[in-house]
Order: C-alpha cells, then structure tokens, then sequence
C-alpha cells in the first residue's frame, strides 16, 4: 500500500472537518434535542445525497445490500444520535478525543472478527490509549474521582468510537469497485424514512414554529450535514478505498487537536488528569501506527542451550 500526498492531504482535511463537528453539535444542542438533532442531521444529507441515489441505483450490487445497511445503521444512524446525548452533559473538546479510539477499535476488531494481524506496536497502542482513557474518565470537579452519572455518557462514547471503526472494515471489505459517493448516496437513502420518522416524532416542527433561535440551530446542523455528513464520508470511504480502513482511521490523531481548540475558544476546560488521558491516546494511536519488533539478546541453538545472537 502506497500512501500519497494527495492521501495526506485528504486526511488532514478530514481532521479539520470532523474535528470541528463536536462543537457544531454542541451549538446545534442549543435550540434541540440529541433525537431532533441527529435525524436533522441524516435528513438533510439524505435530501442532498438522494439523486444520486436514484442515478445510480442500477450499480450497486443487491449482494451488498445486506452489508449496507448494518454499514449504514452501525457506522451513520445510530452514532448521529450517541454523541449529541453524551454532548448534553461532556464537553464538545471531550468528545473529539474520545472519538479517537476509533482507531484503536480498527486494530482491535479488525484483529477479531476480520483476522488481521497485530504486532507489538498494536498492543503498546491498545495500552497506552486504555490508561489514556482511564484518566480521561477523571472528573477534575470531584477531586480526582469519576461523577457517577457521567459513566454512562463516556461509555456510550466509547460505544460510539467502535462503531465508526466497524463501519470502516465492513466498508473496505464490502465497497469493492462502488464509488465512494454512490456508497454514501446508499447508505443516506437507507437512512432517510428512519430519520425523517424519528424527526416528526421527536416534535421538532413544533419546536420550529415556536423557537424564535431554532432556525439558528438548524443552519449549524445544515452546516454539520454538508460537510461532516456528505462531504466528509465521501472523502473517507474514498481514502479508505485507495489506503486502509487503518489509514483512514488515523484521522482521529488529529481530530482531538482540532475539537480541543474548538473546545478552548467557546470557554471549556480541561483538568491536567484530562489532558494527560487526552495525550496518552493520542501516543497510543501513534504506537498503534509502528510495526515494533523485539529482538531477543539470546536465542536457542540446536542443542537447546542458549547463546548470544
């Protein structure tokens, strides 16, 4: 696999265009709710995706049909809805750095279920981003200990994370030959009905008529479904087509960088437990990037006895 500049390129762009989602979501929180939020959000990608759809709808494979839509459920629908919620009560900087496990999880399940293989490099990864974690699930309000009912939030992000990650390896094994913008066009259609249901149920409209600030939420959800839903995903699967699902998750290095200043100019904080969790993931994705071997100052000769190599 060769990496090039064009692919570097494009990774760095997506780290600035997601990166910058979490505070957009934070913004969009605002005026509605994570369910309205969320189904917004899939609906107006859905709207801008749907012709191309309909023009395509002759190329996609039916075989693939079924990879699709747990692609589109897994890695679109359900994490739309999980970080709005956890948003609700962490900090939008906390977000983005909890997303960088998705590239942790790429190594992990892709180890699991898809029988890649991992070195010492991986694990040391793994590790680091674990403790990482641990210290990131440090309330620096509590003295050091971990406000009880925020556990459920972190781990949905967490939740969250893995999913983005699974997503990725069903998409670099099952998107073949389909261009990346006709895969993104499928999965918005699979996601559309879904999305516009759960939107009239969650009494968005309402909310519209009678929030004199609402329209100013739905332009930063507009804003966070054109570039950090449509245009983003396409630039993803197309990195992850012509790299890995591995490279491609690399985005989330930079990602926390980008949420954490985000984080600073709209007046959040982060404790220095925090920070250090932040930065032990981040020196665990780098890790997880290095194919480290150990060498062994001895080894086993023919007899069984031991001498220097």
């Amino acid at each position: 696999m060769k990496i090039t500049l064009k692919n570097w390129l494009t990774l760095l762009v997506l780290s600035l265009v997601w990166g910058s989602s979490f505070i957009l979501i934070k913004k969009g929180l605002n005026s509605f709710t994570p369910y309205q939020l969320g189904s917004l959000r899939v609906v107006f990608a859905g709207i801008m995706l749907l012709p191309t759809a309909f023009i395509n709808r002759k190329q996609f494979p039916r075989k693939n049909y079924p990879w699709l839509i747990l692609c589109a459920v897994v890695g679109s629908f359900i994490p739309m809805f999980l970080f709005p919620v956890a948003e609700m009560h962490l900090d939008s900087s906390i977000a983005g750095i909890m997303n960088a496990l998705m590239s942790i999880f790429v190594i992990v399940l892709g180890a699991v279920f898809f029988k890649y293989k991992t070195n010492y490099g991986e694990l040391t990864g793994v590790t680091l981003a674990f403790i990482g974690v641990i210290l990131l699930l440090q309330n620096s309000s509590t003295e050091g200990g971990t406000t009880n009912h925020l556990w459920f939030y972190y781990t949905i992000l967490i939740i969250a994370a893995m999913m983005y990650a699974f997503s990725g390896l069903l998409t670099q094994k099952y998107m073949g030959n389909i261009s990346p913008l006709t895969w993104t066009a499928f999965i918005e259609l699979v996601l559309f009905l879904p999305a516009l249901l759960t939107l009239y149920l969650s009494g968005f409209f309402e909310v519209l008529a009678h929030n004199d600030n609402a329209w100013e939420g739905v332009g930063y959800i507009f804003v966070l479904s054109l570039f950090g839903s449509v245009l983003a995903n396409i630039f993803y699967y197309k990195l992850i087509g012509e790299t890995s699902a591995s490279f491609a998750s690399s985005v989330s290095l930079l990602m926390p960088i980008v949420a954490f200043m985000w984080g600073l100019l709209d007046g959040e904080n982060l404790g220095l437990i925090q920070i250090s969790g932040g930065v032990l993931i981040i020196a665990g994705l780098y890790f997880g990037r290095k194919n480290i071997k150990i060498k062994y100052p001895f080894r086993k000769n023919r007899k069984g006895t031991l001498s220097k190599r």
